[in-house]
């Protein structure tokens, strides 16, 4: 996801987009690969945010239209320390790869420098683990490794408050 130029605005007890985003991908892999349930680990910011993203998620899976549908994905969340945690930790380097990889631009050019060629090659290593998936029905693929832009704030009325 780009870096927004705005706060993203989240109305209260509803899911961030990039939460539901992902797991949309999650409930694809599932039922392609014909697993069970998969459970949710993020790596923990503070109680109050955890709890707030546990309730919208759980919301949105009993609630949402989209949500009801979502076989595969067990309705708790865990939060834990990526300081203790290892898989937590390896997602964040991997994080960290896609995120520099994007912001030094190597999706449109070319490497300039030992870094970027490092980075270029880290990013093909974990591509090279992703599927592309095609959408049953459909002629719409979605890609392992997607970009999104930098607007994920719901639509506020004018007689909304975000804060």
């Amino acid at each position: 996801m780009d870096k927004p130029d705005k706060e993203i605005v989240t109305p209260d007890n509803h899911l961030p987009k990039q939460y539901y985003l992902l797991m949309k991908k999650i409930e694809f892999f599932c039922t392609h690969h014909h697993y069970g349930k998969a459970l949710l680990i993020y790596d923990e910011v503070h109680e109050e945010a955890d709890r707030k993203i546990a309730a919208a998620l759980t919301g949105f899976l009993f609630k949402s239209q989209l949500g009801k549908t979502f076989r595969h994905i067990l309705e708790m969340p865990l939060f834990v320390s990526s300081s203790v945690t290892v898989s937590i930790q390896l997602a964040d380097i991997f994080a960290g790869i896609l995120r520099h990889y994007y912001e030094n631009h190597l999706d449109t050019s070319e490497p300039s420098t030992e870094f970027h060629q490092w980075l270029f090659e880290l990013f093909q290593k974990l591509q090279s683990h992703t599927e592309n998936n095609k959408q049953p029905g459909t002629c719409f693929i979605e890609y392992g490794f997607q970009k999104i832009g930098k607007n994920f704030s719901y639509p506020i009325s004018k007689n909304e408050n975000p804060s």
